[in-house]
């Protein structure tokens, strides 16, 4: 992994993947249409956008190859997750994903991760597992499996993990309804967990509540980088939220990203949660 200067990318070091490749070949969430394919040059300078948000906002960026034959290789959020110099590789629920597993393990392997395998159970890096301090928030049920987080949380000595279950297939991964901002305040769309797991996350952590018609959007799929907030465009009410916070919310257009069921986060991978 190449070395950066911190003074000039304050916020950390994240892993993206230029869109060689992508497009929607396959049905494997309910965003995912075969008569509504991505235009590849929108999708190419959507992406681009996001890539120099993220730089501008003091994120430094690292870069892995888009393998031919891989089109959601690009949403290296499901690459696995990292802490530290540890890195736990994904294990895909789908086989239309599985082979971006060797890609990725040869990725951080040769940028000097200690690679870890997870002997049981789907993982999907994370798109459902976010830490947000020492807390490592888990969402399981459609991706994922709740006896692979334990691992996870056991690989890592993580001293809190809250696991909760996504209800809603349209929000299949956690970082598609719940966003971290702080160890102590997050954004969550309400419709995607059942009362007792909402109960839980509220327990754990102060929660903005986004409307149904911003989570559609994807507001809640953002990457955090400071008080800056890089997300979807159209979601003018959760802007308004974070701005009484104190946060400022940069919307970009990423339509062509969300017809595969992803967006800003899905498409960045945090390199140096610590």
């Amino acid at each position: 992994m190449t070395s950066f200067a911190p003074s000039l990318f304050p916020h950390g070091s994240w892993l993206v993947c230029k869109p060689k490749d992508y497009d929607v070949r396959y049905q494997i969430n309910p965003w995912m249409d075969l008569s509504k394919t991505p235009e590849k040059a929108l999708a190419a300078s959507q992406w681009m956008n996001l890539h120099h948000h993220i730089l501008r906002l003091g994120g430094w960026l690292e870069y892995v190859e888009h393998a031919d034959g891989w089109p959601d290789m690009v949403f290296t959020a499901n690459a696995g997750l990292v802490r530290g110099r540890d890195a736990v590789i994904s294990k895909f629920r789908h086989k239309e994903r599985a082979g971006e597993e060797r890609y990725f393990k040869e990725w951080f392997s040769a940028s000097g991760f200690n690679v870890h395998e997870l002997s049981k159970g789907a993982f999907e890096g994370e798109g459902d597992a976010l830490f947000a301090g020492d807390t490592l928030f888990c969402g399981y049920g459609f991706r994922s499996d709740r006896a692979a987080h334990e691992e996870v949380a056991s690989l890592f000595g993580v001293k809190k993990l809250v696991a909760v279950q996504l209800q809603d297939p349209r929000f299949y991964h956690l970082d598609t309804c719940f966003c971290p901002l702080t160890p102590k305040l997050a954004l969550v769309h309400p419709g995607a967990f059942n009362a007792s797991d909402l109960a839980l996350l509220e327990q754990s952590i102060e929660l903005i509540r986004v409307p149904s018609t911003d989570a559609v959007h994807f507001v809640c799929n953002a990457v955090v980088l400071g008080t800056d907030v890089v997300l979807p465009a159209g979601c003018d009410t959760t802007y308004r939220a974070l701005a009484e916070r104190g946060y400022t919310a940069h919307p970009v257009a990423l339509s062509e990203f969300i017809k595969a069921g992803g967006a800003a986060k899905c498409l960045s991978l945090k390199l140096d949660n610590s």
